[in-house]
């Protein structure tokens, strides 16, 4: 992948994520892997952690909550993102985190710099995953901790599926099958992390289900990462997609529920 091509990639994902912003946060899983994430850290007050490809800040200001005494720095791309981050962390009363607009492959940071790297939902996205996994562990220190997240291959099924089907077969819309087939398998996620020679591995999945209504599903494909491929449809077209598409999640409901699956991976390291 070339240069152009990679900004291109992220100035994708930069404008769906500006674009869901205010709606990102209604998404419980992303809420929990945060729980689950910071609870398999091992933390000392003080340390120095940075959050990538933060969002809103959930991960972030999970960790901040629950240790004060870490000096928290979190970056992403979109500025719509950090803008909900920044107002969260400030309602909560929360000083511990500084919030900043870079991209996660050009970090500008010493190496040695950090003591842990957390990655929620955003390794994949990456144009050049695995050399800018290997940069992101320069920046620890000895000993240091990097921790990433992904959602299982069955997460979502079958309904994802039936979204994806559509958008090719009835609109020819180019599914981006690299990085939504990224780090599916504790296998994928065990190659990612060796990259570093770790002194050590721990892949762990976790089940994240609930209940949700088809309506709430719609309300899921907009404020996350797909609201970038419904954003090639023009308008009328979206209406007849989505008709389309929820009365195929309607079929396989019970009056209207059914149970989401948001399964995932984490890979922790410590180097």
């Amino acid at each position: 992948m070339n240069l152009e091509q990679s900004d291109k990639i992220k100035q994708g994902i930069q404008t769906t994520f500006d674009d869901v912003a205010n709606q990102y946060d209604s998404s419980q899983f992303f809420r929990l892997s945060a729980q689950k994430m910071v609870a398999m850290l091992t933390i000392k007050e003080g340390m120095k952690v940075l959050d990538i490809s933060t969002g809103t800040g959930i991960v972030a200001i999970e960790m901040a909550k629950q240790h004060p005494a870490l000096q928290i720095e979190a970056i992403d791309l979109s500025a719509g993102m950090l803008a909900q981050a920044k107002r969260k962390a400030s309602n909560e009363g929360i000083q511990n985190i500084t919030f900043i607009q870079g991209d996660v492959e050009a970090l500008p940071y010493e190496d040695g710099t950090f003591d842990v790297i957390t990655c929620g939902y955003g390794m994949f996205f990456y144009p050049q995953m695995e050399q800018t996994y290997r940069q992101l562990c320069q920046k620890l220190k000895e000993g240091g901790q990097i921790i990433f997240s992904s959602f299982t291959q069955e997460a979502f099924a079958p309904y994802v599926t039936l979204f994806l089907q559509r958008l090719e077969t009835d609109y020819q819309i180019e599914i981006p099958k690299v990085s939504m087939e990224r780090l599916k398998t504790e296998a994928q996620m065990r190659t990612l992390a060796e990259l570093s020679r770790p002194q050590k591995i721990e892949i762990e999945q976790h089940s994240i289900r609930y209940p949700v209504t088809v309506d709430q599903w719609w309300e899921m494909l907009n404020s996350a990462g797909y609201k970038g491929l419904l954003n090639r449809l023009d308008r009328t077209q979206l209406t007849q997609f989505k008709k389309k598409h929820l009365a195929e999640v309607e079929a396989l409901a019970t009056n209207g529920t059914f149970e989401l699956n948001a399964d995932t991976l984490f890979g922790w390291v410590r180097l």
